[in-house]
């Protein structure tokens, strides 16, 4: 089950959840709220003892979320 990040437009919080392949009822936690969109959300691992952004940061097609042009 991915752990995915949501806004909420009535109460502008940010939140993530726990969404299994049934769940339908998502609402915000913090209002109950369903009025919200799912965040583009990136991962960070670490590789060689430092920090790395999953991201390619020399890609310029990722700046807006869209990485379809560039295959990273």
């Amino acid at each position: 089950m991915p752990i995915y990040e949501y806004f909420c437009y009535r109460c502008e919080t940010e939140f993530e959840l726990l969404v299994g392949v049934n769940s339908e009822n998502i609402c915000c936690p913090e209002c109950g709220g369903v009025d919200f969109r799912r965040k583009f959300s990136v991962f960070g691992m670490k590789s060689s003892g430092r920090f790395e952004s999953s991201v390619n940061a020399s890609c310029a097609g990722c700046s807006g979320g869209d990485c379809g042009g560039c295959g990273c």
